[in-house]
């Protein structure tokens, strides 16, 4: 029997190398850039094995998640709604951006992983505390989704510049009568589409959406505790 064979079927692999090698992969590739087989390369090891420990493809990929999640050591000892949105969603944003496609998971399954649930939990137990009603859970997803999106989007812009806002900025470019409103768009999009600086506006931006998000919210919030709520 080769040594590539008794590796396959020996016992000293673990879920957490599994875990290991998927989640270095996904850094390398994005999570939606590698298959089992990958896996099993990067280990020298067996489908089988893999299975055995951890599950098919969506196990493999919502422990991946998981793991990236329990890494950011999120604290959620505020009692208030705003600061532990805030808090969690900042790392968010910085966090999730090594690891492209997590978003895009998250996006698409929801919190549905061992390491997510407590922040859930916690989140919109303090929204509730703090009035929103029958409205937090969506109040609380709203604020998520709308960070995992833009972190989504811009996982697909990775490692190239994005056709759309060059194009944009070539237009804004073109136009020599283009007003005071169009040349301060020209300016963020350049910053979009230069290599120095694009994964930092990216993050910059995030962080700005989430600002005005959380204003939107808060503003809601006070109509709702301050009495009567006109019909929307």
């Amino acid at each position: 029997m080769s040594t590539r064979s008794r590796r396959a079927y020996r016992t000293g692999l673990s879920r957490a190398l599994i875990v290991d090698a998927a989640q270095a992969l996904t850094v390398e590739r994005g999570l939606a850039g590698w298959g089992m087989r990958d896996v099993a390369a990067r280990l020298d090891t067996s489908l089988s094995v893999i299975y055995h420990h951890v599950g098919d493809r969506d196990a493999v990929c919502a422990a991946v998640v998981d793991r990236v999640y329990a890494e950011m050591d999120l604290q959620l000892d505020t009692t208030n709604w705003r600061e532990l949105l805030h808090g969690v969603l900042t790392s968010m944003i910085d966090h999730l951006s090594g690891y492209p496609g997590v978003a895009t998971w998250l996006l698409r399954n929801g919190p549905q992983t061992e390491a997510l649930l407590p922040v859930l939990d916690a989140g919109v137990t303090l929204m509730l505390e703090a009035g929103w009603g029958e409205e937090s859970a969506a109040a609380y997803s709203v604020a998520f989704n709308t960070c995992l999106g833009l972190i989504a989007l811009g996982d697909q812009q990775i490692g190239a510049a994005d056709p759309g806002l060059s194009g944009l900025l070539d237009m804004l470019d073109a136009d020599s009568s283009a007003g005071p409103g169009a040349k301060q768009m020209q300016q963020m999009v350049e910053r979009f589409t230069t290599d120095a600086e694009r994964e930092a506006t990216r993050r910059e931006y995030c962080r700005y959406a989430l600002e005005r998000v959380l204003d939107g919210l808060q503003v809601r919030l006070d109509q709702l505790t301050s009495g009567p709520v006109a019909p929307r």
